[in-house]
């Protein structure tokens, strides 16, 4: 008598997601998710109230194209120029941080906007957004700094 073989795995052929069917995926959910925000907009949005969305959406616009954006790519400049003073990594953790913070304080302005025009129920807008919004983005340039020096802590380290 022979030793019982362990069973052998039969290897998995499984299809991986090729990056066109993760696009289409992502491009089929925003579609998607357009649709159900024309449908919300109509069904539950009065009319008089569309100006204020489109000059809302316009505003969104022009800040995240022209001062985000501006924002990152001078950070990418800036970084290009120090050739190689500052790590590639240092700049890229500070460029993702000015465009977090600058997308969640376009997020956040519509609320401080309301709370200081004033509302009929204080309930309504209860929390301090403009102080919490200057928290979050305190901290969110603290742990680029602080990514950035471990990261360059790293670095030294395998050298």
């Amino acid at each position: 008598m022979t030793p019982a073989s362990p069973p052998s795995r039969a290897p998995r052929t499984w299809r991986l997601l090729t990056v066109d069917d993760v696009r289409a995926v992502l491009i089929g959910l925003g579609i998607l998710s357009m649709l159900v925000g024309c449908l919300v907009l109509i069904n539950d949005i009065p009319p008089r109230q569309y100006p204020a969305i489109l000059t809302w959406l316009v505003l969104v616009l022009v800040v995240h194209d022209v001062v985000i954006a501006g924002a990152v790519f001078a950070l990418a400049i800036a970084g290009r120029r120090a050739e190689g003073r500052v790590p590639h990594g240092t700049i890229l953790l500070f460029q993702a941080a000015v465009a977090t913070g600058g997308l969640l304080a376009l997020l956040v302005a519509p609320e401080i906007a309301k709370q200081a025009i004033g509302t009929a129920n204080p309930s309504v807008l209860p929390l301090d957004y403009g102080l919490n919004l200057a928290i979050l983005l305190i901290a969110l340039l603290l742990a680029a700094v602080g990514a950035s020096v471990l990261q360059a802590a790293i670095s030294r380290r395998r050298r």
